[in-house]
């Protein structure tokens, strides 16, 4: 081979790796994909599909299941009744944005009669209630309420910032009036944060520890360093005498950027 010819062979040589070079970066990323947690594949550090390791996302397996503390039906007036679900998460990192859930509602001879089906959120490490308002059993009486998530949980990582936050209740005053008692507290807020809109639920227990009644309100915001009054009212008597009064600040921990 002569020297012009060996030349042009180095060229075309080097020419062509040149081209392989760039090929091969060009498919590179479609053969060897970078794990990710949405790729339906268990890969990376993942310890499941799409989930644990890095991934937001937790693996079922890695969660305990929601403990149902109780379920209870209330009285408003006449026949329309408040469904309220006591719930438990004990998983500390870990919480369920979209939670489908259902109570269903029997009757004396045990007959379902209805459900209310709806969708809350799941706080971090945290006791909670699911309240469905006025329900009515119509010429039905109700004996007893059941509820269930019905759809499976999606957790993913969720500190419990909020519960280290100074946001607490006070002044909790009720006015046991025959016809309409009323319970007032404030919300005092004395963190650097402005918490979006909340619920706040209120549950009466009697001397025996048991729920007698219950009440929800809404409120739009609660600014920092402020102190907002809530008012419960019902339009009927208590079965028995209030020896507790517990108020829960419900604040989705989804709808904060802390």
């Amino acid at each position: 081979m002569s020297w012009a010819s060996r030349r042009q062979l180095k060229y075309f040589s080097g020419f062509m790796f040149v081209i392989a070079l760039i090929v091969f970066a060009f498919i590179y990323p479609m053969i060897f994909k970078k794990a990710t947690c949405s790729d339906l594949k268990q890969n990376g550090e993942e310890t499941g599909i799409d989930c644990g390791g890095a991934c937001a996302r937790v693996c079922e397996e890695e969660t305990t299941a929601p403990v149902i503390l109780w379920s209870r039906f209330f009285p408003v007036v006449d026949t329309n009744y408040n469904l309220v679900a006591f719930v438990e998460n004990r998983n500390k990192g870990t919480a369920v944005l979209n939670a489908q859930y259902e109570f269903r509602i029997y009757d004396t001879n045990n007959k379902l009669i209805g459900r209310r089906q709806g969708t809350t959120f799941i706080p971090p490490n945290q006791q909670f209630a699911v309240f469905e308002s006025r329900f009515n059993s119509g010429e039905s009486k109700i004996k007893s309420v059941s509820f269930e998530f019905i759809q499976p949980l999606l957790w993913v990582k969720k500190a419990p910032t909020l519960q280290l936050l100074p946001i607490h209740v006070e002044d909790i005053n009720l006015d046991n009036n025959v016809d309409t008692p009323t319970l007032y507290a404030n919300i005092v807020n004395d963190s650097i944060y402005t918490i979006p809109e909340f619920d706040v639920i209120a549950i009466l227990y009697d001397e025996t520890g048991n729920a007698i009644n219950a009440s929800k309100t809404h409120k739009s915001k609660l600014s920092n360093n402020d102190i907002l009054p809530v008012v419960f009212t019902w339009p009927e008597a208590f079965s028995s005498i209030p020896a507790t009064k517990d108020i829960l600040i419900s604040i989705n921990p989804f709808s904060v950027s802390f």
